[in-house]
């Protein structure tokens, strides 16, 4: 027996824009206003704390900070960058937990990029890689027995965040919304020179990074991979040329 589609609504509130997928529009409702609490904690706590907002390295947090303030600092901490790094993912995640808590069975929310899903469906989520040849021709099968999970993408070539890198997509894997956003700009960050080099530091520094269930970088016409990922298939045709590229693993 099939089961019944998810319906969508695209959504944006200040700079937040969020595609969600929910059974039903009262799990939408619970999703909006959810980011909308969380991220106006958010504004607040960066108001009497600009720092947080500001440094690219880890900080730490008083204890009784809002939730998304003491998820994201500890993520950063994790993977060695800056807090707002973690913005999106931890906005994402939060969001679902807080659906699911009202009731919702199905749930995904992707901000911008950052996907944080619960339920039990199965969904195959495209690579967007800006200007690569492999842009939106590569995408993951995310099965009903892996959630809940996150996908969060970081590129130093499409969007207007600070990259270190040079990667087109960086794509962390795992169980934390909040860990797999900073794990995907370090990882981007790690990204410099010589294409396939660059690949095999950026996956090097995602396999130092504890707790990550996988990572997949994108460089021009190179991939590689890295951990337990999901079932990568071609959600498009590609050459036998870029098929031969898809190799590096460490």
């Amino acid at each position: 027996m099939s089961k019944n589609p998810l319906i969508s609504e695209s959504w944006s509130y200040k700079e937040t824009d969020v595609l969600i997928k929910a059974d039903n529009w009262d799990a939408i409702k619970a999703a909006k206003k959810s980011i909308i609490s969380h991220r106006n904690a958010l504004e607040r706590y960066i108001a009497r704390n600009p720092i947080f907002k500001l440094s690219i390295d880890p900080i730490d947090v008083e204890a009784g900070s809002p939730k998304v303030v003491q998820l994201m600092a500890e993520a950063g901490r994790a993977a060695g960058v800056g807090p707002m790094a973690a913005v999106a993912g931890t906005l994402a995640q939060i969001a679902v937990e807080d659906t699911v808590a009202s009731g919702a069975r199905n749930i995904l929310i992707d901000n911008g990029g950052d996907i944080f899903i619960h339920g039990d469906r199965s969904y195959t989520i495209a690579i967007h890689a800006g200007r690569s040849p492999l842009s939106d021709k590569l995408a993951l099968e995310i099965g009903a027995e892996m959630l809940p999970i996150s996908v969060c993408t970081s590129s130093a070539t499409v969007g207007p965040s600070l990259s270190f890198g040079e990667a087109d997509a960086a794509t962390i894997v795992a169980n934390s919304g909040a860990l797999a956003d900073v794990a995907a700009t370090a990882v981007c960050n790690e990204t410099r020179g010589e294409p396939k080099q660059a690949i095999k530091a950026g996956l090097e520094r995602a396999r130092a990074i504890p707790n990550l269930t996988a990572a997949l970088i994108i460089h021009g016409s190179y991939v590689g991979t890295w951990g337990d990922l999901p079932k990568l298939v071609i959600a498009d045709k590609l050459s036998e040329e870029l098929m031969k590229r898809i190799q590096i693993k460490i």
